[in-house]
């Protein structure tokens, strides 16, 4: 809290940040729910989350891009664009306009596949509240993920998708705007050099993960966490089947899951001043694996507590890598390294949760929990045994005193 106070800037980003995650996830869930209305198929309400995840397969060519030009006016014209774009539902009426859904969803993919906004923290934040600043953004987007897709569900179902349309773009323009009145001092784009190739300056970002042991482990780790959690999406339906409950009490199970990720969200950045980034990831590692292992057991107040653990531990796994890659990588190299972390993790998990959907009917749930139990148990030892050193911090623009306002 204490960063909100001392840093007007920041409180600008972070409230920009809530207002334009609040319009997302408001309006993923509905276009989702709209595609199934239009055509009746459950595919065409798959292909609506296809269509935002897959521009991550290609995000080494957006941190590409971060790098070599400056980040708040290339955010400030992400948002612009999303504020034209998304008005265009507007005009869906009947099942051949899912086309227009299919592409706001992907246009959708390509704004958050681009790692603009890492790089706008480093140059924005001295590196003393990197932990602070990550905690403060994972806490918001994790609690209004609780309470915005209800929301936009409601706007949806009351006044329709055009009315939630609006109100999406809407909080992309108050996002620019706020943007906008933030005064960054940004580092120098990188120039391209002569004879470094395409291929050389896209993968950079992966070869300075393999350089840097601390962010590897870290990154690996995530990413291999990530290969097997996927199967918690399929699991949880099944296992709520086994508790003897409704699958509509798989909102209780978010909800509870959502609060306590706020809560990890909360304590993230405490645990990384007094831990560092790698004994914070072992413990969100052991939490969740904890959390796991209680919705093993068959009674509702365990399995809930369970969920809020698991839901505790992976904010402190987000925000201890997310402030490692913010100490530890040039500011010019935080597009690529941010997009080569994000492709690696997004894939294993995309995988995870399409092996999840292919051997629910095989195998029972509780060995599906049991697995991503052992994976998270794999993942801590990793982690804390023969633990990588700590790099040195990369300085951050911000690091030298700037004018505030």
């Amino acid at each position: 809290m204490r960063l909100l106070v001392r840093n007007p800037r920041f409180r600008r980003l972070l409230l920009g940040d809530a207002v334009s995650s609040f319009g997302d996830s408001a309006l993923f869930l509905s276009l989702a729910i709209w595609a199934k209305d239009l055509t009746g198929s459950a595919a065409a309400a798959g292909i609506v989350f296809l269509c935002i995840t897959a521009p991550g397969l290609v995000s080494p060519l957006y941190g590409h891009l971060v790098d070599r030009v400056r980040r708040k006016p290339l955010l400030m014209a992400m948002y612009a664009a999303m504020a034209v774009i998304v008005p265009a539902l507007l005009l869906v009426r009947t099942a051949g306009d899912i086309w227009i859904i299919y592409a706001v969803a992907l246009a959708y993919g390509v704004l958050f596949s681009t790692p603009a906004y890492g790089g706008l923290l480093k140059d924005l934040l001295p590196s003393a509240d990197a932990a602070a600043a990550r905690s403060m953004l994972i806490t918001v987007r994790e609690g209004l993920r609780v309470l915005s897709p209800a929301a936009g569900a409601w706007i949806y179902l009351t006044f329709g998708g055009g009315t939630l349309a609006v109100v999406d773009a809407i909080t992309f323009v108050v996002a620019l705007l706020v943007l906008a009145s933030i005064d960054v001092v940004e580092s120098a784009p990188e120039p391209a050099r002569a004879g470094d190739g395409f291929w050389n300056a896209v993968t950079a970002g992966f070869r300075y993960l393999r350089d840097v042991p601390l962010l590897l482990r870290l990154s690996v780790a995530f990413a291999a966490f990530l290969a097997g959690a996927g199967l918690l999406d399929t699991a949880t339906f099944a296992a709520i089947e086994g508790l003897g409950r409704p699958a509509a009490f798989f909102g209780v199970v978010t909800a509870v899951q959502g609060a306590g990720s706020v809560l990890g969200g909360l304590l993230s950045g405490r645990l990384i001043a007094r831990l560092a980034e790698t004994r914070t990831t072992a413990v969100g590692y052991a939490v969740m694996a904890l959390g796991v292992g209680l919705c093993l057991v068959e009674a509702v107040p365990v399995y809930l507590l369970g969920t809020a653990l698991l839901g505790a531990g992976l904010p402190l796994l987000r925000v201890a890598l997310g402030t490692a890659q913010q100490l530890y990588v040039p500011a010019r190299l935080q597009g690529r390294v941010g997009a080569a972390i994000g492709m690696v993790s997004d894939l294993t998990q995309t995988l995870s949760i399409a092996l999840g959907a292919a051997v629910v009917g095989l195998l029972d749930y509780r060995v599906m929990l049991g697995a991503v139990a052992l994976a998270a148990l794999l993942c801590c030892l990793v982690v804390l045994v023969r633990p990588a050193p700590t790099p040195a911090i990369v300085p951050s623009i911000a690091d030298t005193p700037q004018p505030v306002g």
